[in-house]
């Protein structure tokens, strides 16, 4: 008899609210407390393995095969952008009080 993935029986995969508050403590695991939201975005996790990007916050590489964090505005998602996870980290902070860089 083969063996359940766990992942299966997660609360993740039942697709109700459980669910959703679940992959939001994983987000903010991954990304630090209170880093993984800012309203008017959808953040995700990537890595990109053939391309580097311009972070927006520092205007630095973000390297291929870098771990980074991929920025989709609410209604745009063609505006992506791809941030370092500490200058993502850095742009929410800055945003949450009102001060713009």
């Amino acid at each position: 008899m083969p063996r359940r993935n766990r992942r299966e029986t997660s609360a993740a995969s039942q697709g109700d609210d459980e669910g959703e508050l679940y992959l939001e403590g994983v987000q903010e695991r991954i990304l630090g407390p209170g880093s993984a939201r800012l309203e008017g975005f959808e953040v995700r996790r990537a890595v990109n393995k053939l391309k580097r990007y311009r972070c927006p916050y520092c205007e630095g590489w973000v390297e291929a095969g870098t771990d980074h964090i991929l920025a989709l505005p609410a209604g745009t998602p063609d505006a992506r952008r791809h941030y370092h996870s500490g200058c993502w980290a850095k742009h929410v902070r800055t945003s949450t009080r009102g001060v713009r860089m």
